[in-house]
């Protein structure tokens, strides 16, 4: 029998028109999404993007810190960037949906530490296989480009 984790996790919004700023609440904390200025919003907080990329990197980041702990590596220090390429086509109406709009994924990610590059090379492929949301994109058909290395 498989080991089964699930964990279901909860979140409300509530948005009132323009400007494009959501509340999202019934979470231990308030968090707002909205967007610039000039694209409608009040920029009282990161747009919906910005909050799925850095999910990814937090993602990406907690998982390393995780498969460290199993492989017994001394981690001191993981910097992650991120870039992702959408394609808006769906969300701006000039397609019927937004299946596929994610394109690519670039990930770097250097890590510092008591580490080989072989060991370097083994975390980040164990990291990216087993992060949900990096899973998420692959499944839906993005390119993955991603590295990681040794400082």
């Amino acid at each position: 029998m498989e080991n089964s984790y699930l964990e279901t996790f909860k979140a409300e919004a509530q948005g009132r028109g323009w400007p494009t700023k959501v509340t999202i609440t019934n979470t231990e904390w308030t968090l707002n999404t909205d967007e610039p200025i000039e694209d409608g919003g009040s920029n009282t907080g990161p747009n919906p993007m910005q909050l799925f990329i850095a999910s990814l990197a937090g993602c990406q980041n907690e998982q390393a810190q995780v498969v460290a702990d199993e492989l017994s590596l001394n981690i001191i220090q993981i910097d992650i960037k991120v870039e992702i390429d959408l394609d808006l086509s769906g969300y701006m109406g000039t397609s019927d949906n937004s299946n596929g709009s994610y394109k690519n994924v670039r990930l770097e990610a250097i890590v510092l530490g008591e580490v080989t590059d072989k060991q370097v090379k083994a975390l980040g492929q164990k990291v990216d296989d087993r992060c949900p949301v990096l899973g998420l994109l692959r499944t839906s058909g993005c390119e993955i480009n991603s590295s990681w290395s040794k400082n």
